[in-house]
Parts: C-alpha cells; structure tokens; sequence
C-alpha cells in the first residue's frame, strides 16, 4: 500500500510540474525565422517577409496581445498570412481576441486568411454554432482578405507570386484516421496551379504535404498539429489534433522533391491547454532567388 501511495504521489508531483511547466510556456513566444530559396522568385520579392500566424485560438500575449503585435512589428513583415484557426470553433465562443488582433494588424499590413477546421466548421454548420462564423466575419469585414480554395497574385513592381488558400472539407480532419485524399481533389478545388511562377499555398492541415507538392505547392504554410503538445527530444510532438501519436508533421520544415512546407507550432491551444518543450510560435519567412542576394 505504501508503494502504490509513494507511485501515486510522484504520478501527481509529476502532473504538477507539466502544468507548472505548460502555464508558463503558453505565455511565451517563440519567433522562428525561415529562409526560401528558389529561382522561381522574381527579383521583386528579394528579401519580401511574410510573418505565418495559425491556431491562435483565442489566445492572447499581454494586454489586448500587444506583446504579439509588437513581436509582429518588430520582424517589419510585408504581408500577413494566416494559415487557420484563429477562433474557437465552439458554440457562444466569443471571437473578440482574433478578430481585435486582426483589426490592429490590418492597420499596417495586408492581411491575407485560410479557413482551419474551427472556421470551416463554424461556417458549414450554423445549426450547431449560431452566428459564430457571421458575427466574427462581421468584426473583421474590410481587413482581411478570405482565400477559400481560391488564389490572388501578390504583385510587386511588375512581377507576382501566387497565393492560394485552401479549404479543406471536414472529413479530412477526423480522428483517429488520415483520410485518403482522392486524385484529382486539389485540381478540383483549387484549379491547375500556373506553369510558370512561384506558387504559395495556405494549407491548414499539414499531413497532406505530398498532395499539396504533387498539385504544385512551392512553398506550404501549415498548422493544426499546435508542435504535437508536448515534445520529446529526438522524437518530436506526442500526439496530434487527430490522436495519433508520433505525427509524421508535426512542427517545423519539412521538404519533398524541391518543394518546402513551413509548419507552424500555433499560438494556442482550445481544448487541451498543454504545451511542453514546445512553445507558442510566430513563423518569419524572408524569401530570395539567391543566396547572395539575402540579407545576412
């Protein structure tokens, strides 16, 4: 009997340190700098930031997330992308948080939004989540730019890059289970990509990386996985939205055939607050078709 209370003990001595440990990593934010060589890149976009923001989740750093927008500032971005879930997806969740950081962000930059699978849910299903979806496009009606399974050309001086957002169907984010993506889906939802040009592809779910490199995705900007909550040297993020343990994606670059995914370890959290070793993340990517043209 003593044994299994000194067992129990530690059990819970040990679970008290993870939430010690997880409280204050959630309240810090790590800021990740990725650089993008390709050929492909006009010499316009030479040096041209994008600051990658996913899976806020209501989450706030400082007083109406000042620490977050000064962070934000502080990197001098050229464009805003946001790559999903920036809300809670549940309903009479208030959608404030977000909808306030994007407002003050949109004041200074261009700021360009993909669905995750809390707003794709809120949106698809208004019987179950009320006025969620319409009340937060309301707070932020005239800030953003909406890329549902659609693209626009990022132009500077006379030449473009491609961005495209994508809006996965809810079926791709079941648990317990990837499902098989059918061939022909991303043609379908987001057309043939252009023979020529650098292509950027907002794909919240990241576990399809070699569908999103197969259509033509250059460069990928994903989230979802939050790092896999708690990671473990050498063996990355524990567990994913989907739980499935040990996630092939979890946090950080991955590559395949030329072409790069940048998968961020998100911002918040919803249901399951944890993070360990694995904190909060802003993504800055810096782009150039040389490396000696890069700033150092």
């Amino acid at each position: 009997m003593n044994v299994l209370l000194i067992i129990a003990g530690i059990l819970a001595m040990g679970m008290l340190v993870i939430c010690i440990i997880s409280g204050i990593e959630n309240r810090k934010l790590a800021v990740t700098h990725y650089q993008i060589l390709s050929p492909k890149l006009p010499d316009c976009f030479q040096n041209c930031r994008l600051v990658v923001l996913a899976d806020l989740h209501n989450a706030s750093f400082g007083r109406d997330n000042q620490k977050l927008i000064q962070a934000i500032q502080e990197q001098k971005p050229d464009y805003i992308l946001i790559a999903g879930d920036m809300i809670v997806g549940k309903p009479e969740q208030s959608t404030e948080v977000p909808a306030h950081l994007i407002r003050e962000l949109a004041k200074q930059y261009p700021v360009y939004y993909a669905k995750g699978n809390h707003e794709s849910r809120a949106a698809r299903y208004p019987d179950t989540y009320g006025t969620l979806w319409q009340d937060y496009q309301e707070q932020i009606r005239g800030c953003v730019t909406w890329l549902d399974n659609e693209h626009i050309e990022l132009t500077r001086g006379n030449a473009s890059v491609f961005l495209y957002g994508l809006d996965l169907e809810m079926k791709y984010y079941k648990r317990f289970r990837r499902a098989s993506m059918a061939p022909g889906y991303l043609k379908e939802k987001l057309g043939r990509p252009p023979s020529e040009g650098f292509r950027i592809l907002l794909a919240h779910n990241p576990d399809y990386f070699p569908e999103y490199a197969e259509w033509g995705a250059d460069l990928v900007l994903a989230g979802h996985l939050h790092g896999g909550m708690v990671r473990i040297p050498w063996l990355g993020g524990v567990i994913s939205p989907m739980f499935l343990f040990f996630p092939k994606y979890d946090r950080g670059r991955y590559e395949r055939d030329g072409h790069v995914m940048l998968l961020s370890g998100g911002l918040g959290n919803h249901t399951f607050k944890f993070r360990v070793n694995n904190l909060p993340e802003l993504l800055v990517v810096e782009l150039s078709n040389t490396e000696e043209k890069s700033k150092k």
